[in-house]
């Protein structure tokens, strides 16, 4: 049980990583949002009460400035309130004119501060314009603001009515917007810091005071004037506004980007773990089978090499013939070894990293040649040509001669063992302008294509049954060798296989220039 959990770990982790990646995400990103919205809402009220404390300044202003006319209006003399109320206000700007009117809407009393021309006009407007727009019943015992387009400019009145012995009387207060807007707003308003930006607008969008809003982003507040310039609203942006909404706005994409992305990366992660993992055991895999494979090996011409000693040691064979065969079988068991062993101890250098060569520049064909040679005996035992050709004039080549040997008897050996069928194994030697070509050629069964691609891993097998082989076994690590050796001489080595025709194996090998 232990075991199967070791093995398949994997298999439970994967799904636990997942759901742990999706829950922290989800709280993640939760979090991330929360905070937005809670920098977003902060922003919006901190601005929203200081555009609250602007329209407050300026209604404050304005009533009290109403008070103080309405609390000079003495019933009794009438006709000295415009008097004491121009004493009053000689050093404001912000009012035009006042005005008292009877209950039929008749002027009583009338001041301007303007000239006689402006106040003509000015008069002229209050009765053909203003008058009639007073009601002076809802008006009666408390302030009302008329707040209004006329004659082509904005008009504030302030008006309240009163009654005294069975008579109402209207007193009213004609404020000049634009000196509201010079002034009032100036002082009162204008001044909001450098993190932020102030305009007023009307109801279509026109700027009456401050700059234009339009590049503030979606953090712009809207407060309206409640009572007294009530066509007007004031509007409030941080100056950061834009930024913090597109800063809100990618953090808020790259929240949906960068989970997908961390989760993918992790899942990638997993996987390539699970395929390292299954790596990791089909190389245990194939180490077990190259030991079982290895002693095989060693065992088949060490049990021969054993018997015919034996043999030829207790004197029992005496005929000459016999004795010569035992002889040859002895020193192919022998060679045969000699190259597994080879095989085994440089494939054990490579692995530890140790792997060295001595290379001098030689002519190829005097290594290649006593290599032959030593095989040549155990070809003719099998029934099969062996034919050498080489190319004249071949360049020299800066080679380890005792590497070479060895690649090339693998090569010879593999054909032996595993090209069912040939009747020929050859040796070439070639060269183009560049380089000098040491090829291993037979006419046997071939290699499947769908081996061709692995032939050269290490510890790869074929089965006996895609190889029509006669069951020979071998340790998994002779071609891997030989293409270690080619490419530590500066060159590489190929296959071709034609099943059937013709495989062939190539070294190639740089010339000295």
């Amino acid at each position: 049980m232990t075991r199967f959990l070791r093995r398949h770990a994997i298999f439970f982790l994967f799904p636990a990583v997942v759901v742990a990646i999706l829950f922290l995400a989800r709280i993640n990103f939760s979090t991330a949002m929360r905070f937005g919205e809670w920098g977003e809402k902060s922003i919006v009220e901190s601005t929203l009460i200081l555009a609250k404390e602007k329209v407050e300044r300026v209604e404050r202003t304005i009533s009290t400035m109403d008070h103080g006319f309405f609390q000079m209006l003495d019933p009794a003399q009438i006709d000295m309130a415009c008097d004491r109320w121009n004493t009053g206000i000689k050093h404001s700007r912000l009012v035009e004119a006042a005005v008292i009117l009877d209950e039929e809407g008749e002027i009583i009393e009338y001041f301007s501060r303007d000239s006689d021309a402006k106040a003509a006009k000015l008069y002229e407007l209050v009765t053909e314009e203003v008058i009639p727009l007073l009601d002076m019943y809802e008006s009666l015992y408390q302030h009302k603001h008329l707040h209004r387009m006329l004659e082509g400019k904005y008009r504030l009145v302030t008006s309240l009515t009163r009654d005294f012995e069975g008579q109402f009387y209207t007193a009213c207060l004609i404020y000049d917007t634009h000196e509201i807007v010079d002034r009032l707003f100036e002082d009162l308003i204008g001044d909001v810091g450098r993190d932020r930006i102030i305009n007023v607008v009307d109801y279509d969008g026109r700027i009456i005071f401050g700059s234009n809003l339009s590049g503030a982003g979606e953090f712009i507040v809207v407060q309206r004037f409640p009572s007294t310039l009530y066509k007007w609203r004031v509007q409030l942006a941080p100056r950061s506004a834009a930024l913090f909404s597109n800063k809100a706005r990618t953090q808020k994409v790259s929240g949906w980007l960068l989970i997908p992305l961390a989760f993918g990366v992790i899942v990638f992660g997993l996987v390539v773990l699970y395929m390292a993992m299954v790596r990791e055991r089909r190389l245990g895999r194939l180490k077990s089978e190259f030991i079982a494979n290895t002693s095989h090996e060693l065992k088949t011409p060490l049990a021969l090499i054993r018997m015919f000693s034996e043999l030829l040691a207790t004197d029992r064979v005496t005929e000459a013939g016999k004795v010569r065969r035992y002889h040859e079988i002895i020193l192919r068991e022998t060679e045969r070894l000699t190259v597994l062993i080879d095989n085994v101890l440089d494939f054990s250098k490579i692995e530890r990293g140790k792997s060295a060569y001595e290379f001098k520049e030689m002519d190829l064909i005097e290594v290649v040649k006593p290599a032959i040679e030593i095989y040549r005996h155990r070809i003719d035992e099998s029934d099969v040509e062996m034919v050498f050709t080489a190319q004249e004039d071949l360049p020299r080549v800066r080679i380890d001669s005792d590497a070479i040997t060895l690649a090339l008897m693998n090569l010879i050996d593999n054909a032996l063992k595993y090209a069912v069928g040939t009747d020929v194994i050859g040796v070439e030697i070639h060269r183009d302008s560049k380089n000098v070509y040491l090829e291993v050629f037979d006419k046997g069964a071939g290699i499947p294509a769908h081996h061709l691609k692995r032939v050269f891993e290490r510890f790869y097998r074929f089965q006996a049954t895609d190889l029509h082989s006669n069951g020979q076994r071998g340790s998994g690590i002779g071609l891997s060798l030989v293409e270690h050796i080619a490419k530590a001489h500066g060159g590489s080595v190929t296959v071709t296989s034609t099943p059937g025709v013709e495989t062939r194996f190539s070294i190639r090998i740089p010339s000295v220039v």
